[in-house]
């Protein structure tokens, strides 16, 4: 109970002073500073009044399909009971983002032990990247939370095998495929992973994995009736898939770039192909961006390939936080890598999959940074077993050193026989205590 009682008390810590942290970077918001500065969230800001004021998820009474829809959908909730104000939802952005570092210390605790959890959340607590994402109109605050909530959940579904814990799972994981579109073919491993680790269970593992991927089936499904019945078209996700690729791969990429970095996305919309003054529709520029970047692949393959490589490593470059590169990626990962393939863990494993899938999806698509900032959680997980593992190495290897240096030492010497059973005396000839006096004078006699 007294433990319970200490958990409860360090999350109550943990969330108190993340909030903190975000409110006290958000000071020029509330002190009335409203612009939008991210490139993204204007977008989002826009669908979510159009949804209020026109009933249409677009911008100016217009359709559209280029953003996923759970975070418009999300905004305009709050933006209807706080105003349509800019940042008028600022307090709910603030309060999600000081969930995680609240999730990553249940997180390190499932996964290691109390400390670890509790400096994996200080990582987060401190990380200049959710602390900028916590005051924009950005899907990283929330789709972070998402995602950690569903992995947790996972996790538990997997210990207790219980039903509340795969609806849980399926309604998670349903809400986050439909936040970001690049967390969609994760769900697949995630079903392959509840049937494999819960194959000793039979029927129960094969209908809690159905359940899951079922639910998550039917929150996804209405978005792309949606998009079918407005467009006419199949778009399973959204029209700016064109976009990411003909960003990357195209002729400007043939010479070296001005911010020297080879590859890096930029924003490249040609002209119309009928008139120099008709705009595109969206659908019709998405396919035909990915067609020319197919093309443009085709007729370069090795520049396509060390593009593909490129992004691999640029989705794992953070936009704000330098000690943010250096502690979750050169640690961390290298960290997650080590720690699952020797414990084997499940979850651990979960993570790592999810990790391969972000960078696999990158070298497919475009490579930026934000989308890694999910995975931080973990990240600051195994940083966290990295650098307490080192601690203790450190801690009996000096140990070790000091008995070797003064194993002759009398007060070593009397712990060592202590803990063996014996008695040391001060005085040799000295009898043992618990030889009485007519047994030392026996011999004597005789």
């Amino acid at each position: 109970m007294k433990k319970h009682r200490l958990d409860i008390l360090a999350a109550l810590i943990i969330f108190i002073l993340a909030l903190t942290v975000r409110i006290t970077a958000a000071s020029h918001i509330l002190a009335g500073d409203h612009r939008f500065f991210m490139g993204d969230d204007d977008d989002y800001y826009y669908i979510a009044m159009s949804l209020i004021k026109e009933g249409v998820f677009g911008i100016d009474g217009e359709p559209t399909a280029y953003r996923m829809p759970f975070f418009p959908l999300f905004v305009a909730f709050w933006h209807l009971l706080f105003g349509s104000e800019p940042y008028a939802i600022l307090p709910v952005l603030l309060f999600v983002s000081a969930l995680i570092p609240l999730g990553t210390f249940l997180l390190g605790m499932s996964l290691h032990n109390r400390l670890a959890g509790l400096f994996a959340s200080l990582l987060i607590v401190f990380d200049g990247d959710f602390i900028v994402y916590s005051h924009t109109y950005m899907t990283e605050t929330l789709f972070s939370a998402l995602v950690l909530g569903s992995m947790l959940a996972l996790a538990r579904l997997r210990v207790t095998h219980s039903w509340k814990w795969a609806w849980s799972a399926g309604l998670l994981l349903g809400i986050t495929s439909i936040t970001r579109a690049n967390f969609g073919p994760f769900i697949g491993l995630i079903v392959l992973w509840l049937l494999w680790y819960g194959r000793s269970r039979g029927h129960t593992a094969f209908w809690q994995a159905t359940l899951v991927g079922g639910m998550v089936l039917m929150i996804w499904t209405p978005w792309v009736i949606r998009n079918y019945v407005t467009f006419g078209v199949l778009i399973p996700f959204t029209t700016q898939g064109g976009n990411a690729y003909y960003g990357i791969y195209n002729d400007l990429h043939l010479s070296p770039q001005p911010n020297g970095m080879y590859g890096y996305w930029v924003w490249v919309i040609p002209d119309p192909p009928q008139v120099q003054d008709q705009v595109w529709d969206e659908v019709t520029l998405d396919r035909w961006q990915r067609e020319q970047a197919r093309a443009w692949r085709e007729a370069h393959p090795r520049e396509a390939l060390q593009i593909a490589l490129r992004q691999m490593a640029y989705v794992w470059i953070p936009e704000v936080s330098i000690y943010g590169w250096f502690v979750m990626v050169w640690i961390g990962l290298p960290a997650l890598v080590v720690v699952t393939l020797r414990w084997h863990h499940p979850d651990l494993i979960l993570w790592l999959l999810l990790v391969l899938t972000v960078t696999a999806m990158s070298a497919m698509a475009v490579g930026v940074g934000r989308f890694s900032v999910p995975l931080r959680p973990i990240l600051a997980v195994t940083t966290s077993i990295a650098y307490l593992t080192i601690a203790r190495f450190i801690q009996q290897t000096i140990i070790r050193y000091r008995m070797s240096m003064k194993i002759d030492s009398p007060i070593i010497v009397a712990s060592m026989a202590t803990q063996s059973g014996m008695v040391v005396r001060d005085n040799p000839n000295e009898p043992h205590p618990s030889i009485t006096d007519e047994q030392c004078e026996a011999p004597h006699k005789q």
